[in-house]
């Protein structure tokens, strides 16, 4: 059997049941210590045959729907911090300041770096 290829660029491996979907997306998998499954993804039953142990296959792994097994192992990446950012009101709690207009507004923003909210 060829050595397997991992298509994409991953930066960190999860063996499925430490799987964190809040801070890391998952671009594929590959099945360990020669288990047959039948494995369950985005709510979708995988039947693998004998042998497919090592190999990488690339599925985009959603948390719904996805059964967490030991004998999976998930390839993926660290979400950057700006594209959690939640759009809408960040804090119940504003600050408010005079501008140069002679009207006193409230701004938050979201630092993209970070995604840390920022009251002005």
């Amino acid at each position: 059997m060829a050595k397997p290829t991992i298509q994409g660029t991953f930066t960190i491996m999860h063996v499925s049941t430490n799987a964190d979907f809040e801070n890391f997306t998952y671009g594929a998998f590959i099945i360990d210590d020669n288990a047959a499954g039948p494995f369950t993804i985005n709510g979708e039953t995988i039947d693998v045959p004998n042998g497919w142990d090592g190999r990488v296959v690339p599925l985009d792994i959603r948390e719904e729907g996805t059964v967490l097994d030991a004998d999976l192992v998930f390839l993926g990446n660290a979400i950057a911090p700006q594209t959690k950012v939640q759009t809408g009101l960040l804090s119940a709690t504003t600050e408010t300041f005079q501008n140069n207009t002679g009207r006193v507004d409230t701004y938050q923003y979201v630092d993209i770096k970070t995604g840390n909210p920022i009251r002005s």
